[in-house]
């Protein structure tokens, strides 16, 4: 399937593309320092070797995407040199916000051809495929809902969450790949390969339904409806059929909606839940309104490991305590100039495969941005990097489609 990807000459990149996978079986070997420090290693080999590519050709961030990312690096760093009383802590914090970000330039820089670019997202699709499969196969194989994921209230006793962290974490990215696998499903050159693509598809959208994951599953409905808005009403319409789909055959997930209106779910939601920790994270801007308590220091999983604080399930709340209003604009700053040059690469492209492409790419990466309302997603690495390198590959389709013509 994949046939201009060479896995001599592009082994950091399949390593790359094969992320959770290659994660999750170097966490199963008796390692001292490989697990955790290899995708970074991945990572800044892949910025040299894009960085090496760059010098011949005119790719670009424009103006209005690179002012609010170079403002929110500044202001990470300006946080490091305020707190040299917890200057490890501030650091590790400030990793794991900014360094995926790099992965923006590599996305943008690293593929000379479309056709390049095209085999890394089939082995992208392929390899959340391969997560979904074995999320769907984990009932079968005995595998257990820890029972912290579920509420008994609610009766629901299976959530799939195959080899990532949780059902939400799977959830999200069965969210960032499941439009661009229905386009790669559209536009396969034969029929073999489109059958293996609706196949890895559908099992996408199966396990996207069975992670019972609330955020995930309105992120994905929402992100088509407003992509349907820009582009294709049609889209808007199979939004809507979906979820109407969804409603009929899997009952158990209209409940899970519905048990969110109810007095139970609120109060506990106020007491120890979703809400009580959007508190939190808010009362904590208070004592900084401006600049936050700092990178790492509350709400995610450094300030956990560090101060021993509760994750906040909302990384803009998170943003909001640890970086303060100031933080937390440029971050939202900076999200809306990249959907918007998102948005302007699509109407760049002339309409077929690669105006499509876009507009999947777009449509994932909207729904993952969503998700991280209700979800610490970019506390997840391997979806972080993911986020900014097809953001930058987005970017790079116009460049690859006009070399290519």
């Amino acid at each position: 399937m994949v046939k201009v990807l060479n896995w001599k000459r592009d082994a950091l990149l399949i390593a790359f593309l094969l992320y959770p996978i290659v994660d999750y079986v170097l966490r199963l070997l008796p390692l001292p320092v490989l697990p955790s420090l290899w995708d970074e290693a991945v990572l800044v080999a892949l910025f040299f070797v894009a960085a090496h590519r760059a010098r011949r050709d005119d790719r670009r961030l424009p103006g209005f995407l690179t002012t609010p990312l170079y403002a929110f690096i500044a202001l990470g760093v300006a946080m490091i040199g305020a707190d040299l009383t917890n200057f490890g802590v501030a650091t590790e914090g400030f990793r794991a916000i900014f360094q995926y970000m790099i992965a923006l330039y590599t996305g943008l820089h690293l593929f000379r051809t479309q056709a390049e670019a095209n085999d890394a997202l089939t082995l992208f699709v392929a390899t959340a495929g391969i997560v979904a499969v074995y999320g769907l196969l984990q009932p079968f194989l005995g595998i257990e809902t820890p029972m912290s994921w579920v509420d008994a209230s609610e009766g629901q006793r299976i959530r799939i969450f195959s080899i990532v962290q949780s059902p939400n974490v799977l959830g999200s990215y069965m969210v960032l790949a499941l439009p661009l696998t229905i386009c790669l499903t559209v536009f396969a050159p034969s029929r073999a390969r489109r059958i293996a693509f609706a196949l890895c598809a559908t099992a996408l959208f199966a396990a996207l339904v069975l992670t019972f994951s609330r955020g995930a599953q309105l992120a994905f409905f929402l992100s088509l409806i407003l992509v349907g808005v820009l582009r294709d009403r049609r889209l808007l319409l199979a939004g809507l059929a979906i979820a109407v789909l969804v409603a009929v055959l899997v009952p158990s997930v209209t409940e899970r909606f519905l048990h969110i209106f109810t007095p139970e779910y609120l109060e506990k939601s106020a007491n120890d839940g979703r809400i009580a920790r959007w508190l939190g994270a808010f009362d904590m801007m208070r004592l900084e309104p401006l600049f936050g308590l700092g990178p790492g220091h509350y709400g995610g999983a450094v300030g956990n490991r560090h101060f021993g604080t509760i994750y906040v399930d909302s990384y803009y709340f998170k943003t909001l305590a640890e970086m303060g209003l100031v933080g937390l604009g440029l971050w939202l700053w900076l999200l809306g100039a990249l959907f918007f040059a998102l948005h302007q690469t699509w109407r760049a492209l002339a309409k077929g495969e690669a105006r499509w492409l876009s507009i999947s790419l777009f449509a994932g990466l909207l729904g993952m941005a969503l998700h991280n309302g209700v979800e610490n997603i970019f506390e997840v690495p391997f979806l972080n990097a993911y986020f900014w390198f097809l953001s930058g590959l987005t970017l790079a389709l116009p460049h690859l489609a006009r070399k290519e013509a």
